[in-house]
């Protein structure tokens, strides 16, 4: 490969992976960071299938909280599919997850755009406390990204060529008859891209979740959530700075009946001080058996 077409494929895939650090997910997302009402546990043995499908779009980008360019004309369509079976481990409840994901995106750079199977996440969640009578739960996760992606390395934003583990802890609680609080910290380490040789520092989330529930079967939430770290570097040299960036989400969750939810996201990014700003609207089906 030459000199030329190797700065171009450095360059493309330092801009994906400033995307992959920015994308909100759901997971929001982290890979998997969850939803208002997520850290209340299904019963065990209950099995939950979750399917999501995101449009992501952003047009600018900042450096040092400055605007650095404008055009980016980035959009992006994510479909997600998240297997969760809740069981019972010492007397508490506890999830084995699985999640595969994809995407089809382009931006300014590449009018064609790239599209694939992104990487497959494996992951656990415990709740050592799950107080329902008082409305009071707290819960540890973790979930490993693997790089599975058939296009890892070519930029896709779901499919880095690298290991990832996420960490999370979280604890919720009924603030009135209808009002809950959750607050989560996640934090993300990863290994060296093996496409790009990018290094990134560890990401760190804390998120909340404001949520009113005018009936038993309906939820609307607020969500703020704050990320640091991030920062990226080739050879030694800063590609991407550190994350402080801020995050609100718009929520309405609905209980079609025992065993189907439906819920609708708006996202938007309210201040970036590095990489892309993005909003997009997210679709979620949650199907219990």
């Amino acid at each position: 490969m030459s000199n030329l077409n190797h700065r171009r494929r450095v360059r493309r895939a330092a801009l994906a992976l400033a995307l992959a650090s920015a994308w909100p997910g759901g997971a929001a997302w982290a890979m998997s960071a969850p939803d208002p009402g997520d850290i209340q546990p299904a019963p065990p043995g209950v099995d939950v299938l979750l399917l999501y499908g995101q449009h992501l779009r952003g047009d600018r980008v900042y450096a040092g909280g400055e605007r650095a360019f404008d055009g980016l004309d980035f959009r992006a369509d994510v479909l997600t599919a998240r297997y969760v079976h809740f069981f019972a481990l010492a007397g508490q409840t506890t999830t084995f997850e699985v999640i595969s994901m994809g995407n089809r995106q382009r931006d300014a750079f590449d009018r064609d755009g790239l599209s694939g199977m992104g990487n497959l996440v494996v992951g656990t969640s415990w709740w050592p406390r799950a107080d329902e009578s008082r409305g009071r739960y707290v819960t540890w996760a973790a979930y490993l990204s693997l790089p599975t992606s058939p296009r890892a390395g070519e930029g896709l934003i779901t499919g880095e060529d690298r290991y990832t583990l996420e960490l999370q802890g979280g604890y919720m609680t009924r603030l009135a008859e209808r009002w809950t609080l959750e607050v989560m910290g996640q934090a993300e380490f990863y290994t060296r891209d093996d496409s790009s040789r990018v290094r990134r520092d560890p990401m760190y989330r804390a998120t909340a979740h404001l949520s009113y529930n005018p009936t038993d079967k309906t939820r609307f939430a607020l969500s703020a959530r704050q990320s640091f770290g991030a920062a990226e570097r080739l050879h030694g040299e800063r590609l991407l700075g550190s994350k402080n960036d801020t995050n609100l989400t718009l929520t309405w969750a609905q209980q079609v009946n025992e065993r189907v939810q439906v819920q609708l996201q708006y996202t938007r990014d309210l201040s970036v001080r590095e990489g892309p700003r993005i909003d997009g609207v997210q679709a979620r089906l949650a199907l219990a058996f």
